[in-house]
């Protein structure tokens, strides 16, 4: 059991599993609009998500407690973010320039995420007070429904507008879990919505942007029914998860089991097709 805990604990931290749900997001967007992507760009996806992730967690870190990086999981973790990035940084090269240049994009972002914007402000995008859970989902958006219509070269229509709301509405929900079992560690310059508003109203609010992720699906021209199931399943699951997070939850409730619901969600995607 303690082998299989340490598992799964360097399958979190290393970020493998989170990036592995955003994976998950761009299949799911394949899926729907029926997208021919090569095989590198779902490696690009990936290897940037975990070095990506990795960066942000442990950049603190890497910086204050430049010591702790010889400790062996540590070490085990940059070993997986140098390879990522090395896998990312090869298959990029096999992208279509607009592909390549959203990437890019996306990267700053990250990078400005955990970075100090200034030298007398020392403050990142992260500590920029209630836009952090905003940035995540529009970063997520524009990775995992953005991408793979630039790089399939697709024409954007009004249903592609419609997939990236639904995306970034899901995961506002996907992070408000996150967000409420840290209530109580969250600095308050972070003006995260459980701070602002109360428990009991973020799920008020979770649920209404899940409602409204459903709605949207009645106005998309073309109609996927594998992809609309896949949906519903997407919205039931994260309202009940969400109904149930507490301040009191472990990490494991939502770094592993909430950030799983994109990965069942493609399973379930699958098995219909």
């Amino acid at each position: 059991m303690t082998l299989l805990k340490r598992l799964i604990d360097f399958y979190i931290n290393s970020s493998i599993h989170v990036a592995l749900a955003v994976l998950s997001f761009c299949f799911l967007t394949v899926f729907e609009l029926d997208l021919n992507l090569s095989a590198y760009f779902f490696v690009s996806v990936f290897c940037a998500s975990v070095s990506g992730y990795n960066f942000v967690k442990y950049f603190g870190l890497a910086r204050f407690y430049y010591r702790s990086l010889t400790t062996t999981k540590l070490r085990y973790i940059q070993l997986v973010s140098f390879l990522s990035l090395i896998g990312f940084l090869y298959a990029f090269l096999t992208l279509r320039t607009p592909s390549q240049l959203l990437l890019i994009f996306l990267g700053l972002v990250t990078f400005l995420y955990a970075i100090p914007l200034g030298i007398k402000t020392p403050r990142n995008l992260r500590s920029i007070g209630g836009v952090k859970i905003y940035i995540i989902a529009i970063v997520w958006a524009g990775t995992s429904v953005i991408l793979p219509l630039l790089e399939a070269e697709s024409v954007l229509v009004l249903d592609h507008l419609l997939i990236v709301l639904q995306r970034i509405f899901v995961l506002i929900v996907l992070m408000l879990p996150f967000e409420i079992r840290d209530l109580e560690l969250d600095e308050a310059y972070l003006s995260t919505i459980p701070q602002k508003i109360g428990i009991q109203n973020t799920k008020l609010i979770g649920l209404a942007l899940l409602l409204d992720s459903f709605i949207l699906e009645f106005f998309k021209h073309q109609k996927n029914i594998e992809s609309s199931l896949a949906l519903v399943f997407t919205i039931i699951i994260l309202a009940v998860l969400l109904v149930k997070s507490t301040n009191g939850r472990s990490r494991y409730y939502t770094s592993f089991l909430v950030e799983s619901v994109p990965i069942m969600a493609l399973i379930l995607t699958l098995l219909l097709n």
